[in-house]
């Protein structure tokens, strides 16, 4: 009992002292940015942590909770299905966008009958990034935080989403799901969702890239986008959807390891999967069904990548693995890329499947990040087993 009264004591008085510093930062706020506050009062509550072993909470201004994993409690969510007269909100978390080619999307889903917000200055540009971490934060989680937005589509990836996964408002999101689509550095936010939010998510075509164009050769990952969020899609009483495969005068999916099984899909983009490894917004590879894709990386980076996987124990703990297009800088490298990828999983006692039509070209299918699915990889059909979106 005396120790229990001690460790209330100092939580009492730890706290007393540090709530006495925060009014000191509340006084100087006017001289500091939202982010520098938010950081110090942030290092206020791990100071605490540190001198009594216990936590507490300063208020909305702190950021989200970096936890290894969502509470085991968090059940998966899923947002709802889009439909005429929602609204979609445009946002540039990552690299700078040609805002012509963003318009020429904006359009035409503004004449299919959704409302649609493109933020003044979204064509900012710092660099290879669209603007400061504040700046594309900021314009991230008003999207998150509006009740009005029913979804968010990132313009393009590029660099930049690692540098404020810890910004990101995940509480705002975990209230009020929905849709985030996107993919390339998109993947680093998928994940960190997924770990902190468990709402499913969207691997998908961006305005500024597929989504804009009208060529045929478009037309595949058009219609896979609109067919896992539209609620037009989704009959009354149907669960789940098989992925439509690629055309015939595409490369086939390919068995490597044949096999099926089943879990949630994780993953994506591969610099952006072991970039975030050790990470609180790393992925959950137990049981997953493990998405990789890259471009232009040579190929002793993505060996070097793979191995990390490998090393990490990703490799073991994994369900299932979907390879889709993977193409060096230089076009005579590429069969050294895929002649890595077939060493470094040849040999797992899980399915694997190549070629499959997700990645940096036309052929991009979207894939619900964090929904259970099922991957045959003998017939090379992926089924989504869960509706990602309420009709």
């Amino acid at each position: 009992m005396p120790q229990a009264v001690s460790a209330a004591s100092r939580l009492s008085r730890g706290a007393e002292k540090l709530s006495r510093l925060r009014c000191m930062i509340d006084t100087l706020a006017p001289s500091l940015t939202s982010w520098l506050r938010s950081r110090a009062i942030a290092r206020l509550g791990g100071l605490l942590i540190l001198l009594t072993g216990a936590s507490m909470s300063f208020g909305q201004d702190s950021p989200p909770p970096r936890s290894a994993a969502a509470p085991a409690s968090l059940d998966w969510i899923v947002p709802p299905a889009l439909k005429p007269g929602d609204k979609i909100a445009l946002v540039a978390p990552a690299g700078p966008i040609d805002l012509a080619k963003v318009e020429t999307y904006v359009a035409q889903m503004r004449r299919e009958g959704f409302e649609v917000q493109l933020p003044p200055g979204i064509d900012r540009r710092a660099d290879y990034l669209a603007g400061s971490d504040d700046q594309r934060i900021d314009e991230l989680n008003a999207a998150i935080r509006d009740p009005s937005v029913r979804a968010i589509f990132p313009c393009r990836g590029g660099y930049g989403v690692m540098r404020t996964l810890d910004r990101v408002d995940y509480a705002a999101l975990r209230r009020d799901p929905k849709i985030v689509t996107g993919f390339s550095d998109i993947t680093g936010l998928h994940m960190a969702i997924s770990r902190h939010c468990r709402l499913v998510t969207f691997h998908s075509p961006m305005p500024m890239y597929e989504l804009y164009r009208k060529e045929p050769e478009f037309d595949f990952a058009t219609k896979s986008f609109r067919r896992a969020i539209l609620a037009s899609e989704y009959p009354p009483g149907a669960v789940g959807f098989t992925l439509p495969a690629p055309p015939r005068s595409a490369p086939q999916i390919e068995k490597l390891v044949g096999g099926k099984a089943r879990g949630r899909i994780w993953g994506g983009n591969l610099t952006l999967v072991c970039g975030t490894l050790g990470t609180p917004y790393a992925l959950e590879p137990e049981g997953a069904i493990l998405v990789l894709e890259d471009l232009d990386e040579p190929p002793y980076r993505v060996d070097r990548y793979l191995a990390q996987l490998r090393l990490a124990g990703v490799l073991d703990r994994i369900a299932g693995v979907i390879i889709g297009d993977f193409h060096a800088t230089k076009p005579e490298e590429t069969p050294t890329v895929h002649r890595a990828i077939r060493e470094y999983l040849k040999d797992l006692r899980v399915p694997v499947v190549l070629n499959f039509p997700v990645g940096h070209v036309p052929l991009n299918a979207t894939l619900p990040h964090g929904a259970m699915a099922e991957l045959d990889a003998d017939a090379g059909t992926l089924r989504i087993l869960e509706n990602p979106v309420r009709p």
